[in-house]
């Protein structure tokens, strides 16, 4: 429960009433929990929207909702984002990316994403049913994906340590992806299991791709992981419903 507590803190900017004593080791064994934290984001989205869509038209609720996710996370992973293409896309030496990345100012390419992110997100959720649950799932699905950009992976700079980054254990990174699984599993059966194992993939090539352009993995580019996989999972339930005639399997 400490590991979680802090894992939430970490994550979000919901108030933790209490000091904690963590450990050596606690922050990283916590790392199974994301995709839990993914859920309570998820709830906290949802909510908004099914609230404000009962008095305002939709586009307005789904944007209140946007809205209420980077309240809730700060704009944590969004800021990674904008810090990685600002990094990546600047056609300068691997050292020069990575000093940019560590800017806190963004830059052109950062405010393409951003824009890019948001509106991706907005279009998606606007065409899918029901707009609640990927609402609900999609910082899951930016969650479970955290294990294969992560586990093992070098961090790029001399100084400074990526806190997750080549630290957290197998059985986190795992347990993380299983986690996740569940509600994916529960909203879509199989067709969930399917979209679960397209967004490992995807995640694991981002990993490759970046470490091939800075040398390793940081905070930032798990951040981009974790938005990109929610407009993937966002592609993959509009791609399959099209073609597959895929549909939400719940009961309401």
């Amino acid at each position: 429960m400490k590991r979680l507590l802090f894992t939430i803190g970490f994550m979000t900017r919901i108030p933790i009433p209490f000091q904690m004593e963590m450990k050596e080791g606690d922050m990283e064994k916590g790392f199974v929990y994301f995709p839990i934290v993914g859920m309570i984001i998820g709830l906290v989205d949802m909510a908004v929207y099914l609230l404000f869509s009962k008095f305002l038209p939709e586009p307005m609720a789904i944007m209140l909702a946007l809205l209420a996710n980077l309240c809730v996370t700060g704009a944590f992973h969004l800021d990674g984002l904008c810090d990685t293409v600002d990094g990546i896309y600047s056609a300068r030496t691997r050292e020069r990316m990575l000093e940019i990345m560590k800017d806190s100012r963004i830059g052109t390419n950062g405010g393409i994403a951003l824009v890019l992110d948001l509106a991706m997100k907005f279009t998606g959720i606007w065409y899918c049913e029901p707009k609640w649950l990927v609402l609900f799932l999609m910082p899951v699905a930016g969650k479970l994906v955290q294990g294969v950009i992560a586990y093992k992976a070098v961090y790029p700079r001399k100084n400074g340590i990526g806190i997750y980054v080549g630290t957290i254990p197998l059985w986190g990174a795992v347990g993380a992806a299983l986690i996740g699984l569940v509600p994916l599993f529960l909203a879509y059966s199989l067709y969930g299991i399917l979209m679960w194992a397209v967004l490992l993939v995807m995640a694991y090539l981002l990993r490759i791709y970046i470490t091939g352009k800075i040398g390793g993995i940081t905070g930032d580019v798990m951040g981009a992981g974790s938005e990109l996989s929610e407009i993937w999972l966002l592609w993959l339930i509009l791609i399959l419903g099209k073609f597959a005639g895929m549909t939400a399997g719940l009961p309401f």
